[in-house]
């Protein structure tokens, strides 16, 4: 009996312990799935990611690479077209398996349909080659590993158009996915002889206890010599809270500079994640912004 040649993700850490691609990519996707629980569309991209994101792996010129007997390679995009296509057609997961190493890219028909390895071939973007150009070879290898991908029952887009909620779906979906190869690639080179060590997870939201904790901060805060500075504070975060007590949907705030609108937004996101239980607030700004603030 002919044994089955081992696909390596990675190469040894420390203690000379490998990768091994096909726990890789299963261990990806079901982080990418646990993050996106109670998401079902979301969830079943999720696995679809973490299977295919690393699927050129799987080609004879990445396992030289690991060797370091290779490069200029890139192992993406065969993933990105297979599950672009059917029959899993999942745009979303292969936008985001595109951009994994090289950061989202336009939702565009065109720069889809360049993904295709025929494209690649001749004239590549980033002037990478592929590791495999052909993806047979690839499904060949993936499925002699015992990994296999169920059809997505429905996808969180079905076709292309410029809309806010399908943007922040892929975003979504992309972080899941990005978190979960970083997290599992860090686990394997900080492994030691008993395997991967994964660092610690964070504390669960508690979304009252932390509502509690920025309250008793607020009511610290010494009155601003200007009166009617406190008076629109306070008024803006009883507002905030009001509103935190909604049915769920979107809300916008508009307040002047200086009257604390950051607080009492984070206020109304504890306070509505208190009502509705839900398990994360995301804060999403520019980095823009962030350098000026």
């Amino acid at each position: 009996m002919t044994k089955s040649k081992i696909y390596y993700a990675h190469s040894s850490n420390e203690y000379n312990k490998w990768h091994l691609l096909k726990e890789h990519l299963n261990s990806v996707s079901n982080k990418a799935k646990l993050y996106l629980t109670d998401w079902e569309a979301g969830e079943e991209e999720a696995l679809i990611s973490g299977l295919l994101h690393d699927l050129g792996k799987y080609g004879d010129r990445f396992q030289a690479r690991l060797q370091g007997k290779d490069s200029g390679l890139d192992h993406w995009s065969q993933g990105a077209w297979l599950a672009l296509n059917k029959p899993y057609c999942s745009i979303a997961a292969a936008l985001s398996i595109q951009g994994h190493h090289i950061g989202l890219q336009y939702l565009e028909a065109n720069k889809l349909r360049n993904l295709n390895p025929d494209s690649l071939k001749l004239q590549h973007p980033l002037n990478l080659q592929l590791s495999e150009s052909n993806p047979k070879k690839l499904l060949q290898r993936f499925a002699a590993d015992n990994l296999q991908i169920t059809p997505p029952a429905k996808t969180l887009l079905s076709k292309i158009e410029p809309r806010v909620d399908t943007m922040l779906d892929i975003r979504l979906l992309f972080s899941a996915l990005v978190d979960a190869d970083f997290l599992d690639t860090e686990a394997h080179f900080q492994g030691d002889i008993n395997g991967k060590q994964y660092r610690k997870q964070g504390q669960p939201l508690e979304p009252e206890d932390a509502l509690n904790i920025l309250e008793k901060h607020l009511d610290a805060f010494p009155e601003n010599k200007n009166k009617n500075v406190s008076v629109v504070r306070k008024k803006l975060r009883q507002n905030c809270a009001d509103s935190a007590q909604k049915s769920q949907g979107l809300f916008t705030l508009t307040a002047p500079t200086g009257s604390g609108k950051t607080l009492a937004m984070l206020c109304f996101a504890l306070a509505h994640a208190k009502v509705h239980n839900l398990r994360r607030v995301i804060v999403v700004t520019e980095v823009s912004q962030l350098l000026s603030s």
